[in-house]
């Protein structure tokens, strides 16, 4: 029998098919990894690109929108702050008002601005002088997105998209939130093209979209590698084992795969998974690529979140700061001792943002030294007496401060020479001092330390400013009210000297006039009728002596045991020694001594009046003059000091000027007359003039 084929040819042809029939099943499978891999890697590769993407425009957006939101809530805020600390501003004055219109128009985003118009839509302030005193609703155009923000504005917070064109001509979406001003008819709006905010996820994404359209590149050439390499390999896998061909699959799909559960890992969002694909060629440049894609992505994100976190604690902190002012704001309105006061304001402020130290300077009225009144320091008590007269260096940063009335913001005190050390506060580093002041008349410092250098902004610069500036009025409440105290007693004790002249003395006078009268009708042949008759005639006497007594005892303390005309020069000296100014005083007339509640009422307008000159005038030169007329006695202060507008007496009432409402009162009711002269910069006369010609019983 002819052999057709050998054991050889049979076994050869075994292996060959064998060897045709597993490099195609393995070249099979392994075209189908490969296309199936590169497919996969592809659609997750674009689909995680979009996905961040998209995600990372979203969250730049919504961020965009609470920036938007949070700069119309502060500028709001500031209006509502501003305005009531600054009540009667009429439209054309809130208009006109630079440091207003500062605080209503702010910057937001790169292009953006704040503005402020009325319930009406007319516009008050804008970042566009073309658009002060426009009304919104004429210039939204269609659609009208633009105008039914406004309008929904009127009822509450509203916001919204609009198209807007832009300065090439190109039309935006620009987002606009709006707030209404508390207690006002205003309304606040912050707006800016959406887009800024947005800009840096587009171009995030183009990035991505690159290296993804290079990933799929970088696969889709290491496919066709794969097939040549397959086609090459084939005719010379003829004679290798199968074993050697299970292992070069095994090799090839193996890295494949790695790659292929990396990408669906890093799509779902995992960007610390790692590929490990140490093959030494393409596949693992490509695992490489990847990686590096996904801790792009990471560093991205986590440079997003720490904006996000910095913002959130800036706007935090910002918040606390707005609630600490609201509610010193709220302590002021309830406590009237400062002695009370300033203590709770310096540890309040202190403990809410944990500063070192925090004092308190008053100026002494009449000296002018400042005294500490208030010493916050952490953990200790008593290291500097409090309520003592200091001796404050004028070069120094609290002297320096109480001189100018300006702010001092020293973020690292080594470098400052007005800074003077203090053992007991040796661990200070930085130091923030502003004035406590009424209009241009500094009442005291409000000092904070901190042991950190670089402790201080312009945030904590606006705190502490507008706490002192609570702590001015609430000195100035104090004043009033120790005046409204004073007042109260004397007219008290007036009330009462005249129930005791209207009752007592009239009805011991009676008595005496009945007595005379009986006397008289006795005759005078009852001896002991008169005896008795003198004897409650004297009584009588005795008792009218004590009660005009009891009358004139209530009587100002200056006038018990001086006359009028002496008490004034008593009081003139007085204030020529305390304060260091020249202060004239001159008679004309007959002096003549006057009814007890004329020289009270002219020496209390006197006190008062000169009280203004030490506090407010700023004068080097005071003349003071009596006059004495037959039928009335004058009373003239004139000062050199800076002078004022005089206001009427309505509106004397509404500023709370206490002290002119008193001087005025005082001379109406004793019948005489009450007058103010002054201008800014040529100083102040004072003149009262009192009828005398009406006898006081």
């Amino acid at each position: 029998m002819k052999i057709r084929f050998g054991v050889r040819a049979k076994i050869l042809i075994f292996f060959l098919a064998l060897s045709f029939i597993s490099l195609g099943v393995i070249s099979s499978l392994a075209f189908r990894t490969i296309y199936q891999v590169s497919y996969i890697a592809t659609q997750n590769s674009a689909t995680m690109g979009e996905d961040v993407a998209r995600k990372s425009i979203a969250a730049l957006e919504d961020l965009g929108r609470r920036l938007i939101q949070r700069r119309a809530l502060n500028v709001a805020n500031e209006i509502e702050i501003f305005l009531r600390y600054h009540l009667g501003l009429s439209t054309s004055e809130m208009k006109g008002d630079k440091e207003l219109a500062g605080i209503a128009v702010q910057s937001v985003g790169q292009t953006g601005s704040t503005m402020v118009y009325d319930n009406a839509g007319a516009v008050y302030f804008s970042a566009d002088p073309n658009m002060i005193g426009v009304n919104l609703f004429k210039v939204g155009g269609e659609p009208v997105y633009f105008s039914s923000i406004v309008e929904r504005s009127f009822k509450g917070n509203a916001s919204g998209y609009y198209d807007w064109e832009d300065e090439k001509g190109e039309v935006r979406v620009k987002y606009m939130h709006c707030i209404p001003v508390k207690g006002t008819n205003l309304v606040a709006a912050a707006s800016t093209y959406i887009d800024e905010y947005s800009a840096p996820a587009e171009g995030l994404e183009e990035d991505i979209t690159a290296t993804v359209q290079d990933t799929i590149q970088s696969i889709d050439d290491e496919v066709e590698k794969a097939q040549w390499i397959f086609t090459g390999v084939f005719g010379g896998m003829i004679l290798i084992a199968t074993a050697v061909i299970f292992l070069l699959a095994g090799a090839i799909t193996r890295p494949i795969r790695a790659l292929t559960k990396g990408a669906e890992v890093i799509a779902k969002g995992e960007l610390d998974y790692s590929i490990k694909a140490e093959t030494g060629d393409e596949i693992q440049q490509l695992a490489e690529q990847f990686n590096e894609m996904a801790k792009a992505l990471k560093e991205s994100y986590t440079g997003l979140e720490q904006k996000v976190v910095e913002r959130t604690k800036q706007e935090r902190q910002r918040a606390e700061q707005l609630r600490t002012i609201n509610e010193v704001g709220r302590k002021i309105s309830s406590i009237v001792n400062l002695d009370e006061l300033l203590p709770y304001v310096g540890n309040l402020l202190r403990e809410t943002f944990n500063y070192y130290n925090v004092n308190i300077f008053l100026l002494e009225p009449g000296s002018g030294a400042l005294t500490l009144k208030a010493l916050c320091l952490s953990g200790q008590k008593g290291v500097i007496p409090v309520g003592v007269p200091l001796e404050v260096d004028e070069e120094s940063i609290i002297g320096w401060v109480a001189q100018s009335g300006e702010p001092i913001l020293v973020n690292d005190v080594s470098d400052d020479s007005r800074y003077r050390a203090v053992e007991a506060l040796r661990e200070t580093k930085s130091e923030l001092a502003v004035p406590v002041k009424i209009g241009n008349n500094v009442l005291g410092v409000l000092d904070v330390e901190s042991t950190e250098v670089d402790a201080f902004s312009e945030a904590d610069l606006f705190t502490v400013q507008t706490l002192a500036d609570q702590l001015a009025v609430a000195i100035e409440n104090a004043r009033l009210y120790e005046e409204t105290r004073q007042i109260a007693v004397m007219e008290e004790r007036n009330r009462m000297a005249r129930e005791i002249h209207d009752t007592l003395a009239q009805g011991f006078s009676g008595i005496i006039l009945q007595l005379e009268a009986a006397e008289q009708a006795l005759g005078e042949d009852s001896s002991a009728a008169e005896r008795h008759l003198n004897q409650a005639r004297s009584l009588a006497r005795r008792s009218l002596a004590e009660a005009r007594r009891s009358v004139w005892n209530l009587r100002p303390q200056a006038l018990e045991q001086l006359p009028l005309v002496e008490a004034i020069k008593q009081e003139v000296d007085k204030f020529r020694q305390s304060i260091g100014v020249n202060v004239g005083f001159s008679i004309s007339g007959i002096r003549r001594d006057l009814p007890p509640e004329i020289e009270a009422g002219l020496l209390r307008i006197f006190q008062e009046s000169m009280t203004n000159v030490r506090r407010h005038a700023k004068a080097t030169e005071v003349e003071v003059s009596l006059t004495f007329d037959e039928s009335a006695v004058g009373l003239n202060i004139r000062d050199n000091g800076v002078g004022f507008r005089p206001r009427t007496a309505d509106a004397e009432k509404k500023r709370d000027t206490f002290g002119l409402i008193s001087m005025r009162e005082r001379a109406r009711g004793l019948g005489g007359t009450f007058e103010v002269q002054s201008r800014r910069g040529k100083g102040t006369l004072v003149r009262v003039v009192i009828p005398t010609s009406k006898e006081v019983s």
